[in-house]
Order: C-alpha cells, then structure tokens, then sequence
C-alpha cells in the first residue's frame, strides 16, 4: 500500500524521509457524525513498507456540526512518528496499515 503523492506533504525525522495526507473531503461519519480525522504517513522509499495511520481522537475541522480550527503541522507529524516508532512501527517491514492513536489537542476559535 502507498499513499499518492499528490495532496500529500513530506517532512524529515531521525534522517528519513516521510509522505503524510490527511483527506481532502470528510467521510460521511467524518463530515457528520464525530469519527475521528486520520493521518496516513509512510516512509519515501524505493519498496513499499507498512503505513502508519493514526487516529488523531479529534474531530476534522470541516466536521458540519461543530466546525472548530485545529491544526495537523509538520511538527506534530514528527512527534507522531517518533511515537509510532516507540511503539513498535517498522516502516521498512512488509504487511498491511499499523494503526496508532494519537491525541491532537482541539483549538477553540
């Protein structure tokens, strides 16, 4: 599985290279309902490897109910991907998504 690379932003950690997307478009249960937002990271490399997708346990700041002005920056993304590591994410191995779950703090307006 790869992530494409158009819409999606790279950032540098620990001497790699890394594609993280968030959706452009909610899903339904994102849009309406409170499902969390998701990151989807990977490491840029010439094979494939596993790719991280976390559960930021926020709310998409597009959500239609309570729309709100959070923000997922470069910063952020590598703190989660250390993290991930930490906890046993090898971007390099062969296999499906490792899924993770990350607080992201909600910004109020």
């Amino acid at each position: 599985m790869s992530l494409p690379r158009k819409g999606s932003r790279s950032v540098s950690h620990g001497g790699h290279r890394y594609r993280w997307l968030v959706r452009r478009q909610p899903t339904y249960s994102q849009g309406a309902f409170s499902a969390p937002m998701t990151v989807a990271v990977e490491r840029i490399a010439d094979e494939p490897g596993v790719v991280l997708v976390v559960n930021l346990r926020v709310s998409r700041p597009d959500n239609w109910i309570q729309p709100h002005q959070t923000a997922l920056t470069p910063a952020i993304v590598r703190k989660i991907i250390q993290a991930a590591l930490d906890a046993g994410w090898k971007p390099e191995a062969e296999g499906g998504a490792y899924e993770y779950e990350h607080s992201l703090i909600r910004d109020q307006p």
